[in-house]
């Protein structure tokens, strides 16, 4: 085994050889990580297709959208205007206010002509209008009850008197002399009502003065006469007649003959003409 060489005594050994690196600053390091920029082409071409990706995605949004609200207008069309959910039903409609004339047949054959119309669309002011061409029917008031019915109020023609008909029978007229039925003879507690044919303002004078009696006195009214707008008279049941004359005066005529009857001697009278109320006279035959 090889002893190893020693240095002279009093000499410091020789320096060994090292390879030496070149050096690198922190800025080459730096530089070198970093990617290598792209063209500055190749950048824009990106942005723009970002750019066209974004458009693409708002434009799909935007009809996305509007499409929505044609298929939502749609169903609600189809629901409101084709569905049965608001198809008139005959079944569901409420009438009211019949009264004693008005045939419930023909008010129901009038609603019938419109079943399984929309309720949206059905027109309430035609449709009472039709109502008001019932015989009998003087007002119709129709209201919709959703979402398949509706709410009809009538205001009935009643008869206050039955005019005698040269035909035969009676016609009964209203308190404006519109006809509202036919009877073969005077229905009980409704008077008699006799004018000269074709005069209006003789009939309108008559219908006045029954429209003018308090209602327990007009039901014991039997019959009414008129020959002229100034001679109206009627004959009370089990009591006397009563001379009424003209329309005029009406509620004074009324009060003044209530008073009348509650004396003795205006009930065993034939007559009693109130045509001047001031001025009351009571006849025997």
């Amino acid at each position: 085994m090889s002893t190893p060489t020693r240095p002279p005594a009093g000499r410091p050994p020789a320096p060994q050889s090292v390879e030496r690196r070149p050096e690198r600053s922190m800025q080459a390091v730096l530089e070198r990580a970093k990617p290598a920029p792209a063209p500055l082409k190749e950048r824009k071409d990106e942005r723009e297709r970002e750019r066209q990706r974004a458009e693409r995605r708002r434009l799909a949004i935007v009809w996305g959208r509007r499409l929505g609200y044609v298929v939502a207008a749609g169903v609600l069309v189809w629901l409101v205007l084709l569905s049965p959910v608001f198809a008139l039903d005959p079944g569901k409609v409420q009438v009211s206010g019949y009264g004693t004339v008005v045939d419930p047949t023909q008010v129901r054959d009038v609603i019938g002509t419109h079943e399984g119309a929309s309720l949206a669309t059905l027109s309430v002011g035609h449709l009472a209008s039709e109502l008001r061409d019932i015989p009998g029917v003087r007002e119709a008031h129709v209201s919709r009850q959703w979402p398949d019915g509706l709410v009809v109020t009538l205001v009935s023609r009643e008869p206050v008197a039955a005019v005698p008909d040269p035909t035969g029978g009676v016609v009964l007229v209203d308190d404006e002399g519109i006809q509202v039925g036919r009877a073969s003879k005077a229905p009980k507690g409704l008077p008699t009502l006799t004018v000269p044919t074709g005069s209006d303002k003789v009939l309108d004078a008559a219908l006045s003065v029954i429209d003018a009696l308090p209602a327990d006195l007009k039901d014991r009214v039997r019959s009414v006469t008129a020959a002229t707008e100034d001679s109206v008279s009627f004959q009370l049941t089990k009591g006397p007649r009563v001379e009424w004359g003209s329309a005029e005066d009406s509620d004074l005529k009324a009060k003044v003959l209530v008073v009348l009857l509650e004396s003795k001697q205006a009930r065993k009278a034939d007559v009693i003409d109130v045509s001047a109320p001031t001025l009351p006279i009571t006849k025997n035959n």
